[in-house]
């Protein structure tokens, strides 16, 4: 774990520390080219006396330029709320347009493409909630008799009700909840996965973790590293070339995950923080910025610094951060 002074927050990978061991945060892919990790975490930290530190699993997503990004599966499911501008999702056969307002919640294990579009204004903004499947399966034990679907599907969701719309703003700083017991901010993800399932939110069973989902997981952890890949076999406990070989039967491969891994780490901060571009280069293991900026331009068909500018055609119009926006609805075909 990384500490950035004077920040007064800090960058973990989202493993689910504290968050009953779940794994989340990360994206992975069936397209070995477009791997991405959903961007990491930045959560605010506090200790308690007698009690782990509590980690505030939600997240916000800014982003100024419109960019579509394809064969994203999630392992983790993530709950989305639309604040600005408009984001897109296609998979399985659905397609749905969520305006800011409105909500979708993102199964994992699924191939998706995702598109995030600015407003008017000149800005996206969203709030992530990743969901730990055990949370899910926690609140669907309560729920036995409630039909689960047999296919996972992005599912829109107009509207929470009050009282689950206050709940999901608690896992977002500043909040009272940062000063919860794990134990305790367990239980309200738990309650928020029953919400959800009670509107008809509903996912499938989880299915069995990738090979390659836990190597992205292992390089998130610290993906400055000098990663190689038996340095990774020998922390999974196999030999480097069992790892090449079924990363091989997953159609990926160590150099790719490893690529993918750190750039989109790095879009996570572009998103997440004000730091540098020169800073965010080095923390995820590129010692020239130059080369970060062609390998990123590479993946997300713009540079780092394009993520926070308003494009050429915005300016011209005169665009400004918008402070808000709250025109809910989603459409879906």
């Amino acid at each position: 774990m990384r500490a950035y002074q004077g920040s007064g927050i800090r960058s973990q990978h989202p493993c689910g520390r504290g968050l009953s061991g779940a794994v989340f945060g990360l994206l992975s892919c069936h397209d070995p080219r477009r791997c991405l990790p959903l961007p990491d975490p930045i959560r605010c930290r506090r200790q308690l006396p007698g009690a782990a530190m509590t980690q505030l699993p939600g997240q916000i997503i800014r982003q100024a330029r419109k960019a579509r990004m394809h064969s994203l599966v999630s392992p983790v499911p993530a709950l989305i709320e639309v604040r600005r501008g408009v984001k897109e999702v296609i998979a399985g056969g659905t397609r749905l347009s969520v305006p800011a307002g409105g909500l979708v919640l993102l199964p994992e294990a699924l191939a998706m493409t995702i598109c995030n579009i600015p407003d008017a204004k000149g800005g996206y903004e969203a709030r992530a909630l990743p969901l730990p499947r055990v949370a899910i399966e926690a609140a669907m034990s309560r729920l036995p008799a409630l039909p689960r679907p047999g296919a996972a599907r992005p599912m829109a969701l107009a509207a929470l009700p009050d009282s689950a719309a206050a709940l999901m703003a608690g896992f977002f700083a500043p909040s009272p909840f940062a000063g919860l017991p794990n134990d305790v901010l367990n239980l309200r993800l738990e309650e928020l996965a029953l919400w959800l399932a009670l509107g008809g939110a509903v996912l499938p069973p989880p299915a069995p973790p990738r090979l390659s989902d836990r190597l992205r997981a292992l390089i998130a952890a610290d993906p400055a590293a000098d990663w190689t890949a038996t340095r990774a076999a020998s922390q999974m406990a196999r030999s480097p070339a069992t790892l090449r070989r079924h990363l091989a039967a997953e159609g990926t491969s160590f150099a790719v995950i490893l690529r993918d891994t750190r750039l989109t780490q790095a879009l996570g901060m572009l998103q997440c923080t004000a730091f540098p571009v020169a800073r965010i280069a080095a923390e995820v293991g590129y010692a020239s910025p130059q080369q970060f900026a062609a390998r990123f331009r590479a993946r997300f068909g713009l540079a780092p610094h394009e993520i926070r500018l308003p494009s050429p055609e915005d300016e011209r119009h005169g665009a400004e951060p918008a402070r808000n926006g709250a025109m809910p609805g989603v459409t879906s075909s």
